[in-house]
């Protein structure tokens, strides 16, 4: 038959050499065109020694043009077997290196059939112990492998034996052969292994297994075949898989059917190639093996004619000629990579010599015996010179090259190189060379909606919508969606960006391109121990719940409690930050341990001075006032060139009535209201400096002091409390050094120098005094917390009678740290030497904190005589010592009611004189214990609850049409306001006005609370459906359909007809739900709830029945267990109890319906069919956590309605099945 010429040749074919030309031959018959004489291809100059001489003259005296075909991703066919080994170990998939530079992907899935078995039991909790990937297979392993899929740039691959051994009878296997078989199941003396083999049963006893390898279930191995016995029907197979074993194992025989990946075959030489040898297998099969899968040690360089040991790598469709390899793959399980490769990727080779030339790759040679592959990509076409000559021009055998490693093939045993100069000079090349923290110049690469992927050469890092911009991600509330924000960024675009995180096992690089986190000074924190408590970081707000996570480098994150948020309380933290915002946060607290880092994200506050002085004035008081700086007084930093300041300063005008009105919360404490008015006029204007710039004055220490969430014992309540008692301690000692140094500079006299010093000196301690308020504060809510831990009724008399007198031991260290203070503040004032005027305000000053101190020990006798809590003892006036003589009021102050001030001061001062009048009395009084005290504080908050719930409501409630405007005015898309503004109308019978009212509502109410317009279009369906016609009811139930979500609209239209009674009415929407619904299974349960509660049980009943024909069978549990609920509580309780029944009859492994099922027989008292029930259910084989909850619950019923001697019983059945469980 002739051959018959392809007429539409595609891809660019040429074709065929006859072809038709105009000649004297007019009809134009085919001639046959001269064809072009092909170039013979030039010899190989030289060789690696891979070959013996002999077989290198075969090579040079023949012409070999005929090289060995590679197996490539074109000619990959699903169903071919190859031996493969591992690259990297995931957690849900391994990477396989394949021979010719293949790759591939094992997903866990497709491990072997008797671990999926085991996930599948995992994921049903019916096993509690699954191995990982990681743990069953190592970087290196020898694996055969059986491609399932081909996509592109992703080829899938399995390991299950059904797959690697396909094609197999069992009346092929024969002593010698090797194959990957799966553990089914361990056993006492070995394992019943899987072959994937029908009519098959292997067994691997334990002493013939690998030692190298833990074996469990679900795990595949290399195995011997030892012995085999074989029947017309089955065989049973004895296998070994120790190295030893499987280095000895080896074929005898042709098999039937295809050569598995691993075995082991006599291989004889025949001839030699360019990339390869040739050769023979059982004799008359054709096999080869390729270049790189060649022994080149000199004792084991083959010869032609000589047999060798070789084991079979693949069979190359469609001739199935068998690929060979000469490597000893079983010498050991796990390859020591680090040994076998001796450069990683990135390692730059200065001299890389020129080997071989075979086609478009060139063959190098390095150190330490290594080989490497350099493909060239594009070259130079002539028409005179093949592909190889022109290779050679540039690449000459022999010559050296400067090369850098891409990666090592586990396959082929050879590195691939380039000598690209980018490629070369690339300063990253691979995530080892990046560190966190690092700066670095790419260029965008993707651009996405969610996010942008930057080159760093042969790398690529993410950047998150987050770190594009030092905004992060905010919200527009009028789009009500993202920004663009990658729309800044376009492909090709230079950007430096910063290394947040690198982890090169995943491989995963995260960059940021924040300009605040570029900044050359940042503090980069990206481990737990480096971080410094009290220091300020800048870091990125990661995610907002009712705290906040600050994300740092590396993942490092930093929680930090509401209460360390702001200053002022915030309720809903997301209308105040963002994710992706730049803040400052300061450390806390640091748990190395627990990698645990507190933050706090207010800000702490520092006062600086300016420290320059001229050079050329000398003076004592200049020397004074530095040796006061030198102590240890804060700094505040001022600008000396405003003239106006200068000029108040000098003039000596009152502050406030220069500067605007001041704001309410500011510090009460101003330097124009001291005693002396020269003092007054010269010193600065303290609120300006302090209220503006320090709002906050206590430090992050005294906040992480403050902080009482993380005390829970009283062991920490205690330390805690002394730690702030130190505190406040150190606090108060300060002050009269302060006082002291202010009164030198005032006895000196205030000049323009001075009085910057001596405003500071004021501010610092004004500033001390406020911190000691607040300390003061947070110690006797912690005494409190204390108290009350002492106070839990379970605590045995003698606690009790240790922890009566708490207050008394408080009130005593108050004492000792208030005598310590006086003593200071007594020796202070002794050594000063001052005027007479500083004498005379001074006494003036001790002489009214002497009466202070008379009243309040009083105050404190009395009290404590009373038996009141610390938290009402005197608490320190930050600017009472600072209280002007003459205070002439502002306007604002006109109404704030002075006089009521004043008689306020006059009740506190006779309610004080009335209780130290009854002081007396009290004291006789008997003490209560501390139950008993409890009881009465929560009789009387119970009290003063009720009475504060009573007035808001009183207070709150709208109770006119007026009300009700203004108060919608204020809240104008509350729906709660709207309804009750419905019902006053309707409670006057003017249905009408709530018709007007309910639409008025819809049309106010924002477009975006859904909720809201739901709850109004609600409240008109149930007013028309209770005042109005069925017209109007059908028409307003039409428009809230097309506005709303139909299936909330309908589900609470059940609930109205149910609470008017409309059973007809009901009945047909529950026909219209079960058609328009009826794959959601809360359409039956709301429907089936409805039915019961209007007595419509037949009509329920076919609710039921209807949700077990509808839905799945995995939705049938849910649905009967809610009906033999509904059943109980409305319906019979026989037909409840043969619902569950019948379903712990399909299911017996569900323990909440068993449970379900026993509350409800423990109700009826009914003991007998609780035991029948727990009798049934036990005596399956179910897991210990299940029979664990059953055995308690069964305990727990018997104890409640049936006998003691019956729970000891079904104790000891439990001890016993826990000791044959053998846990």
């Amino acid at each position: 038959m002739a051959d018959a010429e392809e007429y539409f040749p595609r891809g660019g074919k040429k074709p065929t050499g006859a072809h038709f030309k105009q000649s004297g031959n007019f009809l134009g018959v085919a001639e046959k065109a001269e064809k072009k004489k092909k170039k013979p291809k030039k010899k190989s100059e030289g060789d690696d020694g891979y070959l013996s001489d002999e077989a290198q003259d075969y090579l040079k005296t023949h012409k070999l043009n005929n090289n060995l075909i590679f197996l490539s991703s074109k000619s990959l066919r699903p169903g071919i077997n190859l031996l493969g080994r591992v690259i990297h170990v995931s957690d849900v998939k391994i990477k396989v290196s394949m021979p010719c530079k293949l790759l591939g992907n094992v997903m866990a899935c497709h491990i072997s059939e008797s671990y999926n078995k085991l996930l599948e039991a995992y994921v049903e909790d019916k096993t509690e112990k699954v191995r990982e990937l990681s743990q069953m297979f190592k970087p290196g392993q020898y694996i055969a492998v059986s491609v399932v899929e081909l996509a592109p740039g992703n080829t899938m691959l399995t390991t299950m034996p059904q797959h690697v051994n396909s094609g197999k009878r069992h009346t092929e296997i024969k002593k010698g052969a090797i194959f990957q078989a799966a553990v089914s199941s361990v056993e006492d003396h070995g394992y019943v292994m899987d072959l994937g083999i029908p009519n098959t049963t292997a067994f691997l006893p334990k002493k013939d297994a690998n030692p190298e390898i833990d074996l469990d279930t679900g795990m595949v191995c290399w195995c011997a075949v030892k012995s085999v016995k074989q029947t017309a029907d089955s065989s049973v197979v004895a296998l070994g898989a120790a190295p030893d074993c499987l280095q000895a194992a080896r074929l005898q025989h042709k098999p039937d059917s295809q050569l598995l990946p691993g075995n082991a075959l006599h291989f004889t030489v025949d001839s030699a190639v360019d990339n390869g040898v040739k050769g023979f297998v059982f004799d008359d099969v054709q096999a080869c093996v390729l270049r790189q899968h060649l022994d080149k040690g000199k004792a084991k360089r083959p010869a032609v004619g000589q047999k060798v040991t070789a084991r079979v790598l693949f069979v190359m469709p469609p001739r199935n000629m068998p690929y060979l390899t000469l490597k000893n793959i079983f010498e050991t399980t796990y390859p020591d990579l680090e040994q076998e490769r001796k450069y990683k990727d990135g390692d730059i080779i200065e001299e890389a010599q020129v080997l071989k030339i075979t086609g478009r790759s060139v063959h190098m040679k390095l150190d330490h015996g290594c080989t490497a592959v350099m493909s060239i990509k594009r070259i130079d076409i002539e028409e005179e010179m093949t592909d190889e000559e022109v290779i050679a021009k540039s690449y000459p055998v022999g010559s050296t090259h400067r090369v850098r490693v891409l990666n090592y093939n586990l396959s082929d045993y050879f590195y691939s190189v380039t000598d690209d100069p980018s490629v070369v000079n690339e300063k990253y090349f691979t995530m080892e060379q990046l560190s966190v923290g690092e700066i670095v110049d790419g260029h965008v690469k993707t651009v996405t909606d969610s996010y942008i992927l930057v080159s760093l050469g042969r790398m690529h890092g993410y950047v998150g919508l987050t770190h594009l911009t030092d905004t992060g991600v905010l919200l527009d509330p009028r789009q009500g969606s993202n920004p663009k924000l990658t729309k800044k960024f376009k492909v090709g675009q230079q950007v430096r960006a910063r290394v947040l995180s690198v982890d090169p096992a995943k491989p995963a690089l995260m960059l940021t391109l924040k300009p605040s986190l570029l900044a050359a000074d940042l503090d980069v924190l990206q481990r737990h121990d480096q971080a410094v408590i009290g220091k300020v970081y800048t870091g990125v707000i990661y995610a907002i719940r009712d705290y906040i996570l600050v994300s740092f480098f590396n993942n490092l994150m930093a929680y930090v409690p509401k209460t360390m948020v702001s200053i002022e309380p915030i309720e809903n933290l997301t209308e105040a930050f963002h994710v992706g915002q730049i803040v400052s946060c300061t450390i806390l607290n640091v748990d190395i341990e627990n990698k645990k880092l507190l933050g706090s994200l207010i800000p702490t506050q520092t006062f600086r001075i300016n420290r320059k002085r001229k050079a050329k004035e000398k003076h004592d008081s200049i020397g004074e006032e530095r040796e006061t700086e030198d102590e240890g007084a804060t700094q505040i930093n001022e600008e000396k060139d405003k003239p106006k300041n200068k000029q108040t300063l000098a003039s000596g005008d009152a502050p406030d009535k220069k500067k605007k009105k001041k704001k309410d919360n500011r510090v009460d404490g101003e330097m124009n209201g001291r005693t002396e008015g020269k003092t007054s006029e010269e010193s600065d204007a303290i609120d300006t400096d302090l209220s503006e710039e320090c709002e906050q004055v206590l430090t992050p220490e005294d906040l992480a002091l403050l902080d009482l969430s993380q005390c829970r014992t009283k062991k920490q309540y205690k330390k805690r409390i002394d730690s702030i008692l130190n505190a406040v301690s150190e606090i108060h000692s300060g002050i009269p050094l302060l006082e002291e140094k202010i009164a030198k500079i005032e006895a000196k006299g205030l000049t323009t120098k001075n009085k910057m010093l001596h405003t500071a000196l004021h501010s610092e301690k004004l500033i001390n005094e406020e911190r000691a308020k607040k300390l003061n504060e947070g110690l006797e809510t912690a005494r409190r917390a204390l108290a009350d831990l002492r106070a839990e009724p379970h605590n045995n008399c003698t606690k009790q009678t240790d922890d009566v007198q708490p207050e008394v031991k408080e009130n005593i260290e108050n004492e000792n740290i208030q005598k310590k203070i006086d003593k200071k503040r007594k020796a202070n004032k002794e050594r000063k030497n001052a005027k007479d005027e500083t004498e005379i305000r001074d006494k003036k000053r001790k002489g009214t904190d002497d009466v202070r101190k008379t009243e309040d020990s009083k105050t404190d006798q009395g009290r404590k005589g009373r038996g009141e809590p610390a938290e009402k003892r005197r608490t320190v006036n930050v600017t009472e010592e600072l209280r002007p003589v003459l205070h002439a009021p502002s306007a604002k102050d006109f109404w704030s009611g002075t006089l009521d001030s004043g008689k306020t001061l006059q009740d506190q001062q006779s309610s004080s004189s009335d209780d130290e009048e009854k002081e007396q009395p009290k004291k006789k009084r008997k003490k209560l214990s501390v139950a008993e005290k409890l009881a009465k504080a929560r009789e009387e908050e119970e009290r003063l609850r009720e009475m504060e719930k009573r007035a808001i409501e009183s207070d709150a409630q709208p109770r006119s049409a007026d009300h009700f405007q203004r108060a919608l005015l204020a809240n104008p898309s509350a729906s709660q306001l709207w309804i009750a503004y419905m019902a006053f109308h309707l409670q006057a019978t003017e249905i009408e006005k709530a018709r007007a009212v309910a639409r008025k509502a819809l049309s106010t109410i924002c477009f975006r609370e859904e909720d809201e317009k739901l709850n109004v279009w609600l409240a008109l369906i149930n007013l028309e459906n209770r005042f109005g016609t069925k017209e109007s009811q059908q028409k307003t139930l039409e428009e809230a359909l097309q506005m709303n979500d139909t299936f909330k609209v309908h589900s609470k239209l059940l609930d109205i007809y149910v609470d008017t009674g409309k059973q007809q009415e009901l009945s047909a929407l529950v026909d219209l739900m079960l058609r328009k619904y009826k794959k959601d299974p809360k359409t039956y349960t709301l429907c089936g709830t409805a039915c019961y509660k209007l007595n419509l049980k037949e009509k329920a009943r076919y609710v039921m029945q209807k949700a077990l024909n509808v839905l799945e069978k995995k939705e049938h549990v849910q649905v009967l267990v809610q009906f033999a609920l509904l059943e109980r509580d409305r319906g019979e309780r026989e037909r409840a109890e043969a619902l569950l029944e019948q379903v712990l009859a399909v299911y017996p492994q569900r323990v909440d319906v068993c449970a379900v099922y026993v509350d409800m027989l423990v109700k009826e008292n009914d003991i007998e069919r609780v035991r029948q029930v727990m009798e049934r259910i036990t005596s399956h084989q179910l897991p210990a956590r299940k029979m664990k909850v059953l055995y308690k619950k069964w305990i727990e019923v018997e104890e409640k309605i049936g006998d003691e001697g019956k729970a000891e019983i079904i104790r000891q059945r439990a001890i016993e099945y826990v000791e044959k469980a053998k846990f």
